[in-house]
């Protein structure tokens, strides 16, 4: 899933964003519903129940109103995407791809596998090989750019990279959750991490000029169909831009491997 053109040119800094970042923070459906009528109709943002607030662009106001339309027709596509456990397994199957588990201390937990990065390794590396490219696809430690005068280094170790941890030109997060109970708090810390890398990255981009494709990859339908307001925020970081491509569960079977080789042959060309 690629972010819509229309978004994505406002850029990640754009009040629409900020207005977004407030509508969410507001608790319970009538009390968003009622502060978004009245910025419609005042063209002014409330905070405070009134005590405080300032005037707000009608043009802004107008894009924020058509872009919560769009991530709600956005989101209807994305929950049809998400798999279960056993059809991600049915895949790797079908396609030979070995895959491990996450196991924890306690046997009352599930023990999920980790369809999602099996997956997304074996293509990663089919495709890196095709194109030349070496893969970093279990990274220990943490990715590091040195780029003229500009040092980052991610805030958490991601999970995968091309080629490397050095100056990688791609990096990916994976977010699978097969528990068969309802998801938790770590579905919003899954945001929260994806968030934190993006936007770092993006500064690091605008100080040096290097560019960096930040791919997600969510899964696990029992867990994120409890979690709707977390994966409505992943949408909304892809249209923002804090990351470039978003795998929602079947187009990991679909569409990573043109994406990859497009990403791998754009960063071939860019180099003649």
């Amino acid at each position: 899933m690629k972010a819509v053109a229309r978004w994505k040119s406002l850029g990640w800094r754009h009040p629409v964003w900020d207005l977004l970042r407030f509508y969410l923070s507001l608790r319970g459906v009538n009390k968003s519903n009622e502060w978004l009528t009245d910025l419609r109709k005042d063209k002014v943002l409330s905070v405070d129940d009134g005590t405080t607030s300032f005037p707000v662009d009608p043009t802004h106001i107008k894009r924020f109103v058509e872009y919560l339309d769009h991530r709600d027709k956005v989101y209807k596509g994305a929950t049809d995407l998400l798999r279960s456990e056993e059809e991600a397994l049915a895949y790797c199957k079908a396609k030979v791809i070995e895959v491990t588990k996450t196991t924890t201390k306690s046997l009352e937990h599930h023990q999920s596998s980790k369809a999602m990065v099996a997956t997304v390794s074996t293509i990663g590396e089919k495709v890196c090989q095709q194109f030349g490219y070496d893969i970093e696809p279990n990274p220990q430690t943490r990715c590091v750019w040195c780029f003229g005068k500009g040092l980052h280094v991610t805030a958490r170790n991601v999970d995968g990279a091309i080629p490397s941890l050095a100056n990688p030109i791609i990096i990916w997060e994976i977010k699978e959750y097969w528990g068969k109970t309802a998801g938790g708090s770590k579905m919003s810390d899954a945001v929260y991490e994806c968030n934190l890398v993006g936007r770092e990255l993006r500064e690091f981009e605008e100080r040096t000029g290097f560019p960096v494709v930040h791919v997600v990859f969510v899964d696990g339908k029992e867990q994120w169909s409890y979690r709707k307001s977390d994966l409505y925020r992943f949408i909304d970081l892809l249209n923002q831009g804090i990351i470039d491509q978003l795998f929602i569960g079947k187009e990991v079977e679909t569409h990573w491997e043109p994406a990859l080789s497009e990403m791998l042959a754009n960063a071939k060309t860019a180099k003649q």
